[in-house]
């Protein structure tokens, strides 16, 4: 699964320049020429939490194509809440979490304590699961399966916050 990491050198390109983004950023080698699909906040109890962005490569979203969810935080938040909440919303969506054990564990080595103005950026590669990003810093890969069950949380049609993933789609006014 490591394969399809580059080379350290490559994944620490940006970072002095981080949170910036630039589409000349270390994921150009997962997602080269990323166009933004949609974009849409995520916030609970009227407090915001994050500024959120789907990419493409060609600013349509595809499920069978590559594609980038940016989370850009507006508050700080733990690792574990980070980890919790993705368990919590996996199982919401009827993923059997107890038949991956390892899950939480998986996630707690791609996901970091975000401060407000941090990133995450999760990158699929169907049929290869997922790179993850902290301020544009490679931080580690997942599966697919784990892949698909993250990314379900915003994109599949029965999330628990479908105005979002409208937004995300692009499919909003």
């Amino acid at each position: 699964m490591l394969a399809l990491l580059p080379s350290a050198q490559a994944s620490t390109e940006n970072t002095a320049r981080a949170p910036e983004f630039s589409v000349t950023s270390a994921w150009d080698a997962f997602l080269p020429t990323p166009k933004p699909v949609g974009e849409g906040q995520f916030r609970r109890w009227g407090f915001l939490i994050y500024d959120a962005t789907l990419w493409s490569s060609n600013g349509k979203y595809d499920a069978t194509e590559p594609f980038a969810l940016r989370l850009s935080y507006a508050r700080n938040v733990s690792r574990d809440q980070i980890v919790d909440a993705s368990i919590d919303q996996m199982r919401e969506l009827g993923v059997d979490v107890a038949q991956h054990p390892d899950w939480p564990d998986k996630l707690r080595r791609v996901f970091a304590d975000v401060n407000k103005g941090d990133s995450l950026t999760g990158i699929y590669m169907p049929g290869n699961g997922a790179v993850f990003f902290y301020n544009n810093q490679l931080t580690g890969q997942v599966d697919e399966a784990l892949a698909r069950a993250f990314f379900s949380i915003w994109l599949d049609p029965q999330t628990t916050e479908p105005d979002l993933r409208l937004s995300l789609l692009g499919l909003t006014q």
